[in-house]
């Protein structure tokens, strides 16, 4: 091999390393290019979704956010002034009504007027009374308003009077007028709450020795204070008294307070 064989063996292989530096630069140069695009591509990704992150937190807060509780508070006040006034409005009117129902279905305050009733009750006494599960028995004190009956007192009809039931439907009543007693079914009775004998007589009243049966669906009754009662001995204005025009029994005795007991 001559010497500028061999020099053309050395350029050659000169050119050979050249070429393959070249080429390795070139690829790391599309290698890095390559990198940044994806490096770009992801970072646009990463923008994206932040942005629709804040997106969404802006719409929620504009539409889901909760008020701030003492804000909340301040507008309620300011926008019901009258809340307190109307609860008051409701509780009165609901005890109203509370109490106008237990006074038609279960209890009532009836004041007595006048004296017929004497030693039991006196006048201007306060009693209570019940119609639940109204049955009345002998010996109940039972309150009446009847368009049958007077009022001894005013001469009025249809105002309640209080009376004591002595016969209930099928019993027979009869009177001793001398002797001032009164039997039920031929036993006489033991009358320790009244005042003064039974031996009132007038026109159109009982007569003494004769039978009276009470009627079905009735009683028959009378005042303890028999001196002046205008009741069932009666027979021409109040009678035997239809059980339908009794307002109900009385309970107790509720003024004067030292006074107050059952009845």
């Amino acid at each position: 091999m001559n010497e500028f064989g061999e020099k053309d063996d050395q350029k050659k292989s000169v050119d050979d390393i050249v070429d393959e530096i070249l080429k390795e630069r070139s690829v790391k140069a599309e290698m890095s290019e390559n990198d940044m695009s994806e490096m770009s591509d992801n970072a646009d990704d990463t923008e994206t979704e932040e942005n629709r992150t804040a997106e969404t937190e802006s719409v929620s807060g504009h539409y889901g956010e909760k008020p701030d509780a003492s804000g909340d508070s301040a507008d309620e006040e300011e926008t019901k002034p009258f809340e307190n006034v109307m609860d008051w409005v409701c509780s009165i009117v609901f005890t109203a009504a509370a109490v106008i129902l237990v006074n038609l279905f279960l209890f009532r305050a009836i004041t007595v007027d006048g004296t017929s009733m004497c030693n039991t009750l006196q006048d201007k006494d306060v009693v209570v009374t019940t119609n639940l599960m109204l049955e009345p028995k002998f010996g109940d004190v039972v309150v009446i308003e009847s368009d049958k009956l007077i009022h001894s007192q005013t001469g009025l009809y249809g105002e309640p009077i209080i009376k004591r039931v002595i016969g209930e439907a099928g019993d027979t009543i009869r009177f001793d007028l001398e002797a001032g007693d009164v039997y039920r079914n031929g036993e006489k009775l033991s009358e320790d709450y009244i005042l003064g004998p039974t031996n009132q007589s007038h026109k159109g009243w009982v007569e003494s020795g004769v039978d009276y049966v009470v009627p079905e669906n009735c009683v028959f009754v009378l005042g303890d204070n028999r001196i002046v009662s205008h009741d069932s001995r009666d027979l021409s204005l109040i009678g035997f008294v239809d059980k339908k025009y009794i307002m109900g029994k009385a309970l107790f005795r509720l003024f004067p307070l030292d006074n107050m007991r059952w009845l």
